[in-house]
């Protein structure tokens, strides 16, 4: 059985301290920082991404190494609002697409795409959410 592995790029990065980390910290193990081809938007607190096929657009993260695939699914696809429970169509929907890391190695991860349209939202042109609210002071260090 092969590795597979989750990407983040908002809330769920360490540098947020979010007690829903903890869930990353308990179903996987930190891989490497990466980054996959798309465009980050700011939602409400909180960011989306979509797919680019344009290389130079990049949205930065963290790659996982997944331990326990079944219970992080089923709390994470809960916090992402696209498990069962919540009406289609879903604000995300999960699924796996290249992320390189810094060596340049590309690994196929899972990652919450943002599925709804996209006109009027601020993109964020750093394509990195802890960056672009360190900016605004917002962004809470986890010493751990």
């Amino acid at each position: 059985m092969s590795d597979e592995f989750i990407f983040v790029y908002g809330t769920l990065r360490q540098e947020f301290a979010l007690p829903v980390h903890d869930l990353m910290k308990r179903y996987c193990q930190f891989h490497d920082q990466g980054s996959l081809c798309g465009h980050l938007y700011q939602l409400d607190s909180y960011p989306g991404v979509v797919e680019s096929t344009h290389g130079r657009c990049r949205v930065h993260g963290e790659l996982y190494r997944i331990i326990n695939k079944d219970e992080l699914f089923l709390l994470l696809d809960d916090y992402e609002q696209c498990s069962a429970k919540y009406p289609k169509p879903h604000e995300y929907v999960r699924k796996q697409i290249d992320i390189t890391v810094r060596d340049g190695t590309v690994r196929q991860a899972w990652v919450y795409i943002y599925n709804r349209a996209v006109a009027g939202l601020a993109r964020i042109p750093s394509g990195d959410y802890v960056a672009h609210l360190r900016g605004f002071g917002k962004v809470r260090y986890n010493a751990g």
